[in-house]
C-alpha cells in the first residue's frame, strides 16, 4: 500500500471539504498532535488504525483513498470473503431456524392431537 498516497488524499480531501486537522481529530477522538502523524510521515500504524473512520469522516469509500489498483483488488477481495463468510453463516442460521420450524410444527401437532383427544373424552363421558 502506498502509504504517501493515502495520505495525500486525505489531507486534499480534508483541505476540500474545509476541515482542519483539529476537526479531523475531535472527531476522531484523539489529539491533534496525534491526528497530525496521519499526514504526516510516522503515523503509517495510526493510520491503518483509523483508515475507516477518515474515510467516513471525509465521505469517501476506502478505495477512493487507495491509488495502487494491487491494494483496491486486495481490499475486495477481503471484502468479498468477509461477505462469502457471512453468507456462509447465515446459509446455517437458516438451516438451522428450518429445522427448529419443523420441531415447533410437530409438536403442535402432537399437542393438537391431545386437544382432540380431550375433545374424544369429554364428549364421551358427556
Amino acid at each position: 500500500m502506498n502509504d504517501n498516497s493515502i495520505k495525500r488524499a486525505i489531507r486534499e480531501r480534508r483541505k476540500e471539504l474545509g476541515y482542519t486537522q483539529a476537526w479531523m481529530a475531535e472527531q476522531l477522538g484523539i489529539e491533534e498532535r496525534t491526528y497530525k502523524l496521519v499526514e504526516a510521515y510516522d503515523g503509517t500504524r495510526l493510520l491503518y488504525a483509523r483508515m475507516e473512520d477518515i474515510a467516513e469522516l471525509l465521505n469517501i469509500s476506502l478505495l477512493e483513498l487507495m491509488e495502487d489498483e494491487e491494494d483496491k483488488s486486495s481490499l475486495l477481495r477481503d471484502e468479498r470473503n468477509s461477505f462469502e463468510s457471512m453468507l456462509a453463516d447465515l446459509r446455517l442460521e437458516i438451516a438451522r431456524l428450518r429445522d427448529e420450524a419443523d420441531k415447533l410444527r410437530r409438536e403442535v401437532d402432537r399437542l393438537n392431537g391431545c386437544i382432540d383427544d380431550k375433545d374424544f373424552i369429554i364428549k364421551s363421558l358427556s
